[in-house]
């Protein structure tokens, strides 16, 4: 099976549990992901499907749950993230994140951004996006 490319994490838009955006309705959550993301993120995330796994490289940082919310690992059953900044379509800014969670799969990526991006750069499932890892 194929891998991911280290920088070009480009994939097809999936479809999600639809459990970021009401993950992410509390406002020091949104605070504590701007001061990560280094912009204000639009509620919800964008799932993308790689060619294959990912390996992530020394460029991806490790965030644990609690730094995120104290309960964070008990309301989303995730311990932890592997980020890294990212630009998505060529020109919006974006965060891109591995969940630490039992099962979640490994050719697997969520965005964050500052707009909604299904609805900004007209995706559906199954669309292609491009998304690189920026310098």
């Amino acid at each position: 099976m194929a891998r991911a490319s280290a920088r070009d994490l480009s994939g097809v838009v999936q479809p999600g549990r639809g459990r970021g955006t009401a993950l992410m309705a509390d406002d020091a959550v949104l605070e504590r992901l701007e001061q990560l993301a280094g912009f204000r993120v639009a509620p919800g995330t964008l799932n993308v499907r790689l060619p294959g796994p990912l390996e992530r490289g020394a460029d991806w940082r490790y965030v644990h749950a609690v730094e995120i919310s104290p309960d964070w690992e008990e309301r989303s059953g995730q311990a932890g993230y592997f980020f890294v900044p990212v630009t998505i379509a060529g020109h919006r800014p974006g965060l891109a994140f591995q969940a630490d969670e039992p099962g979640y799969p490994p050719d697997q990526i969520e965005l964050f951004s500052d707009v909604h991006l299904r609805s900004a750069l007209g995706l559906g499932d199954g669309d292609p996006i491009s998304v690189a890892m920026q310098s």
